[in-house]
């Protein structure tokens, strides 16, 4: 039993979704030619490979039975390198506040795991200085929006002379 599932570990190791495959020949299937190419769908619990082949039929293939070979491997997924931009210059300086800033930025660019690495970085690292350095490795730092001053003094400062 566990040779068996060992077995078709290693298939699913060899065969993961995506992957490209080309028929030798099939057993007790006619209408499934030499040459067909397919991919797999999925390795299933007794080891044949969930097929769906190029000329629409979705039959498994049997590892023992039927000959075959991989022809290419699933692309591998794309992870995302390039850093996006947060507004941090001009902002609350609070280490916690430029982190949590980076943080909303990087989970919305769907960088969740960044996220969270880079505030688990944060929070061990040793000064504000080392903190701030670690942002820059994830988001880049941008100007914060800041809203639109005014050139009169006693309206910034909210004093009316009457």
């Amino acid at each position: 039993m566990l040779n068996e599932r060992n077995k078709v570990e290693r298939l699913k190791e060899m065969y993961p979704k995506g992957a490209r495959i080309r028929l030798a020949a099939m057993s007790g299937e006619p209408d499934m030619p030499a040459g067909l190419t397919g991919t797999v769908v999925f390795v299933d619990d007794i080891g044949q490979l969930q097929m769906t082949w190029d000329n629409g039929r979705t039959l498994a293939l049997v590892p023992d039975e039927d000959s075959f070979s991989a022809v290419s491997q699933p692309e591998p997924l794309q992870i995302r390198t390039e850093k996006p931009d947060a507004p941090l210059i001009g902002a609350n300086g609070n280490i916690f506040n430029l982190a949590g800033i980076a943080s909303r930025i990087l989970k919305a660019a769907g960088m969740r795991e960044q996220a969270n690495q880079m505030y688990q970085r944060i929070t061990a690292s040793g000064s504000y200085g080392e903190a701030l350095n670690i942002i820059g490795e994830y988001v880049n730092f941008t100007e914060a929006d800041k809203p639109e001053q005014s050139n009169d003094e006693d309206e910034q400062f909210g004093l009316r002379m009457e």
